[in-house]
């Protein structure tokens, strides 16, 4: 028994069907066309498969899968699959699919505008960088899409057919500021370097969260250094530090991957982790496990703005308001008390 079968029998396109099966109610399907599809559907015995719902991200690696799994996660506990999509040309091919709404992923760092194939759909939007509406609003045709945010801005995230607008933040600010804390706690007060770009949005977040931490503690940077967040650019630029004959007592590495490319730096300049230099870093990725010795990072909690996106998603009534999703440090061996 197929969709196409349900459509013949209530004399309408399999279009409409999908429409009503999934539950969309901004199409302007009439109460009766409605019914006399659900009443061709119990009489031929159709049965959907899982209802879904759609993941579409602009971003990649250890934040794009961690959000996922978090989509997945809270997906499953409500009997729902997921169906995901990489990139802004691919929205159109899961809206086809009737999925019941969508997680958009956003990497923008600029004014966030949803695809074309999403406007106008449920939609609740994860951003990973950019600023969020400054107003809330709800989703048509011609508005902007609301924000789950997870860097921190305080700024206000709704679903497309409710007015009430939730948010859901993760704070960079917060964790650039728990970094200098691990780092101050083991009595780091000088000779704090920074590695990695201050890049717009959570870069620049973090990086004013480490500056408020240490001047709170009467220090400051004793230097930047600018590179990519990548391990052989980090390498690079590190490596020519260490060279230069300059000995941090630590580093803050702007990633996991910066933090990689500390590590090969260090130990190619004969330099050991902690004793010689502290590390500590951001995103807490499967990388901050397998360094040795353990890499202190400090987990920016996407996992659980994945979860809660959908949580906001399949809610009956959105639970207006902020819902802050703290920043946490997962201490490992990484940081020690500064040898000088």
């Amino acid at each position: 028994m197929t969709l196409r079968d349900v459509a013949e029998r209530a004399l309408v396109s399999p279009t409409t069907v999908s429409f009503v099966l999934s539950g969309r109610r901004d199409m302007r399907i009439s109460p009766a066309t409605e019914e006399r599809v659900l009443q061709a559907a119990r009489a031929l015995g159709y049965r959907r498969t899982a209802p879904a719902i759609g993941v579409v991200s602009d971003a990649t690696g250890h934040t794009a899968g961690e959000i996922l799994r978090g989509c997945v996660a809270a997906a499953g506990d409500h009997g729902h699959a997921v169906l995901a999509a990489h990139g802004a040309d691919r929205p159109q091919a899961l809206a086809a699919r009737g999925v019941r709404g969508f997680v958009h992923v956003s990497t923008a760092t600029a004014a966030y505008a949803a695809p074309l194939a999403l406007r106008g759909r449920r939609l609740v939007t994860v951003r990973t960088a950019g600023p969020a509406p400054r107003t809330p609003a709800v989703l048509t045709d011609d508005t902007q899409a609301p924000a789950v945010l997870t860097d921190g801005t305080r700024a206000p995230a709704v679903l497309a057919d409710d007015a009430q607008p939730p948010a859901v933040l993760t704070d960079d600010t917060q964790a650039g500021r728990a970094a200098v804390a691990a780092l101050t706690a083991a009595g780091h007060t000088t000779g704090i370097w920074l590695a990695g770009q201050a890049l717009p949005g959570s870069g620049a977040r973090r990086l004013s969260g480490i500056r408020t931490e240490l001047r709170s503690a009467g220090s400051r940077l004793a230097g930047h250094v600018r590179c990519d967040w990548t391990p052989d650019e980090a390498r690079t630029a590190l490596a020519h530090l260490f060279g230069t004959g300059v000995r941090p007592t630590a580093l803050i590495a702007m990633n996991d991957r910066v933090a990689m490319g500390a590590y090969q730096a260090a130990g190619a300049a004969g330099l050991s982790i902690p004793h010689d230099v502290s590390v500590i870093s951001f995103g807490d990725s499967d990388l901050a496990r397998w360094l040795h010795p353990g890499l202190s990072s400090v987990d920016l909690a996407y996992f659980g703005a994945g979860r809660l996106a959908v949580e906001l998603l399949l809610a009956e009534r959105v639970r207006a308001g902020a819902h802050r999703l703290p920043a946490e440090l997962r201490a490992r061996q990484s940081v020690g008390p500064p040898s000088r």
